[in-house]
């Protein structure tokens, strides 16, 4: 059974920590989406004493707000398994930040800048241009969106270029935090806004986080090291400024408490010292990053082997905690209970294994659960109950404890046994039977034989001898029917033989040619209904000693007193795909009350009319399962019918 992909994602049914990075995306991009809108909507209105009053609020032109709502949009639609609308987002976000990256040397006089909206305020040298470190962020964004879209896993491409635009942000708003930089500073470097510094470090975070276990990076050592990394890049943009406000001021270093080149140069000593600081934690957390990496892959070598070993066992293996609930199983778990494994976390193992635990509400804690290999009963998905092997170990954690249990199905063992004790039965009342059988026709002869040498110590007539003679013939003739029988039922247990395919009607005819002479007083007349070309697949001589058992059965005990003795049989192909043999006759038939035992060993009904030994229609049951199928009796009106199903295709 396969399971439909969700259109959207469930944060409730996330991990926690993938929980926490997805709200936090969807939070960055519903942020970024109303910055976007409220900053479009004040370039539209123009909102001029707004202007005038808030200047930096306008510092992000009306391209970058539209930017940040497509942007926000594509994140959305990431988070939500949308991944051709990201997608398609994404790369129009791509192409704005490439095509205003691209526009100062492919195109003159920024025509782009005014496309969309004639800036009413001149907010910096080239109104409604995107500067080249936002162009930049947005088209490094975009692929991140992109890449995610694509392939539906985290990337370390994703996680560098979110990087990238975190540490640009994250250094600009760092600049700004310090009054290095003001509205009007710092241009050649960024034209980069505060709230467009946020929204893109609200952007570029959970691009770097999210999922990020799964690449085998540890998260906390990432953070470090992009603190450290923008705060580099802080010092080395403000390092670029101070070289430029030295060269303004010449050589010379004044020492005036109010000369700006004493300072700067004092902040500058500063920044060298924390900025090697910092480079020394960089090499500290990259080392710790890359032993922590080795440490994982070894941990998780060591889980995926534990985890092939238990998924490969025979037996089920299932781990609860105290209460009952279930935490892990193995595939076996599915095979022997018929759920997958997601639907059996978090429920209660007695749903499985009623007596796996004492009843809900009980103190599990004080009762004693582990224990040895114990028989007890399981509950499939079906409904049906089966028995199985249960051990329990108990795990004692620090904090808690955990139930590990062992279940093998024992269905086919109990089946064996049953076979045996059934098979042990039968073998004792055959022996029974047999032996007093066996012995009354002895005895019976024996008797006859010596008041035959009597008769003949006496010279009595041959005439008179002829009854006793009759009578011992008899006798020998049940003896040799009772040994055939044996036999019979011997080889129905030994016989092995192939899968061929039998023409039915063959033979049924070939069967009714060979038995319709065996009771000359009893003469029948047959009539057959089966297609010349049904053909079934199973094993011949199994099929023999079915026919023969039923249709001699049908001469033998045919009703004496009937004008007419009748054997019907036909046969037909039903629609689920079994034969169905019917064997009817209007012969003596059943009393009321003789089914029940009437494919039992040595049960004969009509003994006056008819020598028999009781093993003609167990032979039949036995042959029709072990063929797979079945025998029925049918009472009618006047005799019996035998129903025998069959499967077409017979591999037993």
């Amino acid at each position: 059974m396969t399971r439909k992909r969700s259109s959207s994602v469930d944060p409730v049914a996330l991990p926690r920590q993938k929980r926490g990075w997805h709200m936090a995306g969807m939070a960055a991009a519903w942020f970024c989406v109303a910055v976007g809108l409220g900053i479009g909507a004040l370039w539209l209105l123009k909102v001029g004493f707004l202007a005038d009053t808030l200047p930096i609020l306008f510092r992000m032109q009306f391209n970058t707000a539209v930017s940040f709502v497509l942007i926000g949009f594509a994140v959305v639609a990431l988070l939500h398994e949308r991944g051709r609308v990201a997608a398609i987002l994404s790369i129009v976000v791509v192409l704005i930040g490439l095509v205003f990256l691209l526009e100062p040397i492919l195109l003159t006089g920024h025509p782009l800048d005014r496309l969309m909206l004639d800036p009413f305020r001149q907010t910096s040298p080239y109104p409604g241009h995107l500067a080249s470190g936002t162009a930049l962020s947005f088209a490094l964004l975009g692929i991140c969106i992109l890449v995610s879209a694509l392939t539906g896993k985290p990337t370390l491409l994703r996680i560098v270029f979110a990087a990238t635009v975190f540490m640009t942000a994250a250094a600009t708003l760092l600049g700004y935090g310090l009054q290095l930089v003001t509205e009007s500073d710092w241009p050649r470097y960024g034209h980069m806004s505060p709230h467009t510094a946020l929204c893109f470090a609200a952007l570029a975070l959970p691009m770097i986080f999210l999922r990020v276990e799964e690449l085998d990076y540890d998260a906390a050592t990432i953070a470090a090291m992009l603190g450290a990394a923008s705060y580099l890049l802080l010092l080395l943009l403000t390092l670029l400024d101070l070289q430029d406000a030295f060269e303004g001021t010449g050589a010379t270093i004044s020492i005036d408490p109010q000369g700006k080149p004493a300072s700067q140069a004092i902040l500058a000593g500063l920044l060298v010292v924390s900025g090697i600081v910092y480079a020394g934690l960089i090499v500290y957390a990259f080392r710790n990053a890359q032993s922590y990496r080795g440490i994982a892959l070894k941990l998780r070598e060591s889980q995926e082997r534990l985890s092939a070993i238990i998924d490969t066992a025979a037996d089920g293996i299932v781990t609860i905690d105290a209460g009952g609930q279930i935490l892990s199983t193995n595939h076996a778990m599915e095979t022997i209970f018929g759920y997958r494994t997601e639907d059996m976390l978090g429920h209660d193992v007695r749903a499985l294994i009623p007596g796996f635990l004492p009843a809900s509400g009980s103190d599990v804690e004080s009762t004693e659960i582990a224990c040895s290999a114990r028989e007890t009963e399981g509950m499939r998905r079906s409904g049906t109950r089966f028995p199985l092997d249960l051990s329990v170990a108990r795990i004692e954690l620090d904090r808690t404890v955990l139930y590990s249990g062992i279940i093998r199905d024992i269905s086919q063992r109990k089946r064996h046994e049953q076979e045996i004790l059934e098979a042990n039965a039968e073998l004792e009342e055959f022996a029974y039977r047999t032996s007093h059988d066996l012995r009354a026709p002895i005895a019976s002869s024996i008797g006859l034989t010596t008041i035959m040498r009597d008769m003949i110590g006496l010279k009595t007539p041959t005439a008179q001898m002829t009854p006793v003679i009759e009578r011992i013939e008899r006798g020998l003739q049940k003896l040799d029917g009772l040994i055939e029988n044996i036999i019979q039922l011997k080889r129905s247990r030994l016989l092995d033989e192939p899968v061929t395919a039998v023409p039915l009607l063959s033979a049924v005819e070939e069967t009714i040619e060979r038995l319709r002479f065996i009771d000359p007083a009893r003469q029948v007349s047959f009539t057959v209904d089966v297609a010349d070309d049904l053909t079934i697949r199973t094993k011949p001589a199994r099929l023999r000693m079915i026919l023969d058992n039923l249709i001699s059965n049908a001469i033998k005990y045919a009703d004496p007193d009937e004008g007419a003795r009748r054997v019907a049989i036909d046969a037909a192909m039903a629609r689920d795909g079994w034969l169905d043999l019917r064997i009817s006759d209007n012969g003596l038939g059943l009393d009321p009350g003789d089914e029940t035992n009437l494919f039992q060993m040595f049960k004969r009904f009509h003994p006056s009319r008819a020598d028999g030994s009781g093993l003609g229609l167990y032979i039949v049951r036995k042959s029709a399962e072990h063929l797979g199928g079945t025998v029925a009796y049918v009472r009618l009106d006047k005799g019996s019918q035998f129903v025998i199903r069959l499967p077409q295709r017979n591999d037993a």
